[in-house]
């Protein structure tokens, strides 16, 4: 016989019986032997080596029901490392005792080498084979882990820069590709079910004064804090952006010329009372606000046209003093202002 791993064989003859004759034959023949001759050293020499084979000598009826049986179960944990039993007596209630322990041959004490050899030989080759195979498996159950683990990694990171792709960085409002995407849709179910689509331009009044006075770093708090103003005053439902600047966009779905006043007077009044401060120095930041509402006169067509309508009536609100709502229905001689405003053009692009 030649393996490329030597055959270990464990001999358990805790009797001192015919085991250990057959030892130094198994040995003659090239197989590693360990004779176990008590129960402990049964679960010593089992814990130090990996067999490859146990061989039985005892009489396992004669032997208590918690010792050699539980013994032989506790080092067969895995189902597959072979077990021969060699009674010193042939006893049909031993075979049916070997049977209960998953014994996968019983054979008889004066059995030729030969033989013997031969299905050492067939067990431990079924034995290295079905290791391999239960490697394998685990082999492979470790890659299937790791590919759903780098999978799930894959899902967060497309996911993170989803979310940076969609984001102003600054604000973590949404940016202008995204809020185009996401009017588009608006824009399109508005006409579809014939509901009424509110948009709101606003901006700081005097934001550069406010970088002149306080410095750039004040300037960019007075940003974040407007943002996190408007977010904190919409629904789930509505859209906060960043357009440039210190230009935002809110969009209110579902939301008539009407109710815009409800939401806008709410943002005048949380910046009214929630001064900033910088240095030492409070101030209070103050926006203006031009909000038109689909459907509109004359008809808009494109979401686009909506914005249009809404930038026309932000800077009506500037014109008029700053710090305050304009509403492009209320605006007199609509449809010139809009085709003359050389900054409407700017949002085409």
């Amino acid at each position: 016989m030649s393996f490329v791993e030597p055959i270990k064989i464990l001999l358990v003859d805790v009797s001192g019986g015919h085991l250990r004759n057959l030892e130094p034959k198994l040995q003659a023949a090239g197989l590693r032997t360990f004779l176990a001759q008590d129960y402990q050293q049964i679960l010593s020499e089992a814990h130090l080596g990996k067999f490859d084979l146990i061989i039985v000598g005892e009489n396992l009826i004669d032997v208590d029901n918690t010792d050699l049986p539980q013994i032989l179960r506790s080092i067969n944990v895995s189902g597959h490392l072979p077990i021969v039993w060699m009674p010193a007596k042939n006893d049909p209630q031993n075979i049916l005792a070997g049977l209960e322990l998953n014994i996968d041959l019983v054979m008889d004490p004066n059995t030729p080498l030969p033989i013997l050899l031969s299905y050492i030989l067939t067990l431990v080759k079924r034995k290295r084979h079905t290791d391999e195979l239960f490697e394998s498996i685990t082999h492979l159950r470790s890659l299937l882990v790791e590919q759903i683990q780098q999978m799930d990694q894959l899902k967060n990171n497309n996911s993170e820069l989803r979310q940076l792709s969609m984001t102003d960085p600054m604000t973590t409002l949404a940016n202008p590709r995204y809020m185009h995407q996401w009017l588009t849709q608006a824009f399109a179910f508005a006409k579809r079910t014939d509901k009424p689509l509110s948009v709101i331009f606003l901006d700081l009044d005097h934001f550069k004064l406010i970088n002149d006075c306080y410095g750039h770093l004040a300037g960019d708090n007075a940003l974040k804090f407007l943002a996190s103003v408007l977010k904190n005053s919409v629904r789930d439902s509505d859209l906060v952006a960043r357009y440039a600047g210190d230009e935002f966009l809110i969009a209110l779905p579902d939301t008539p010329a009407d109710q815009v006043t409800v939401l806008t007077d709410r943002i005048f009044e949380v910046l009214k009372s929630s001064p900033l401060v910088s240095g030492g120095e409070r101030f209070n930041i103050a926006c203006s606000m031009g909000s038109a509402t689909f459907p509109t006169v004359p008809p808009t067509v494109t979401h686009q046209e909506l914005l249009n309508l809404a930038d026309q009536a932000l800077y009506a609100a500037k014109r008029a003093g700053r710090s305050q709502l304009a509403q492009w229905h209320l605006l007199p001689n609509q449809h010139h202002q809009a085709i003359s405003s050389p900054k409407s053009m700017l949002h085409m692009n």
